[in-house]
């Protein structure tokens, strides 16, 4: 029976070893961004600004999205809002997020990055001014007798 006293002992053993390789294994296959060559990215595949600042509240707040490709890892990212930098992030080898605060009297959004590999990459976008009121044409209350209508002359 010392046969099967060495079998009972050997067998975990072997388990967890199987174990520790095929986990090795699942590790390696998916893949370091820091080892895959760089492709060519655009700042629509990379950069996602949201379309408008919802509403506006008293709070608005827009959410910058980074979703670097495998393989394109970014150097720096910078959020600025009227030319002014809000966030700074560096090493961004996955996927990141700011979130920002837009002002009330409106602002430009810009948000630049710049790859390990050299690539830079820049987007903007313009949200409104939530101080005035929204421009809602003539509607048939007179005007300021400016603009070329049919009838003046």
């Amino acid at each position: 029976m010392v046969y099967g006293r060495a079998m009972k002992r050997a067998l975990p053993l072997a388990i967890v070893a199987g174990l520790a390789v095929g986990a090795t294994a699942l590790a390696q296959g998916t893949g370091d961004p820091y080892d895959s060559p760089e492709p060519n990215v655009t700042a629509s595949q990379l950069l996602r600004l949201p379309d408008s600042a919802p509403g506006c509240g008293s709070v608005r707040n827009a959410k910058v999205r980074i979703t670097p490709p495998t393989g394109a890892i970014l150097g720096s990212v910078r959020v600025s809002i009227d030319d002014r930098q809000v966030v700074r992030l560096t090493g961004v080898p996955r996927a990141a997020s700011a979130t920002v605060r837009i002002p009330q009297s409106g602002a430009r959004l810009a948000v630049s990055a710049e790859t390990l590999g050299g690539q830079r990459l820049r987007s903007t976008r313009v949200y409104a001014d939530c101080t005035r009121p929204p421009d809602t044409g003539s509607g048939g209350q007179g005007g300021t007798g400016q603009g070329g209508g049919a009838g003046e002359g």
